[in-house]
């Protein structure tokens, strides 16, 4: 619990004194963590995507595999 008020009035206190530079820094972690959000929600849905064409795939030909193999969404190459 103490921890918590440190916390809070240690970003007070940059606000105070550095009010631009600790808004720019809030505002970076905001975005990444935004950022990873989007990534993991991207990546999960590619695996279901990649999941219901399996079961497609298996229902209409037989086949349990698409004419595609499945790539994790961070390791493709650019």
């Amino acid at each position: 619990m103490i921890g918590t008020y440190l916390t809070l009035a240690l970003v007070c206190a940059c606000l105070i004194v550095w009010p631009q530079e600790t808004q720019a820094v809030l505002t970076s972690v905001s975005l990444k963590i935004q950022l990873y959000i989007l990534n993991y929600r991207m990546k999960f849905m590619a695996w279901r995507i990649h999941r219901s064409l399996r079961r497609d795939m298996i229902k209409h030909f037989g086949s349990d595999m698409p004419p595609f193999e499945w790539v994790d969404l961070w390791d493709r190459d650019r």
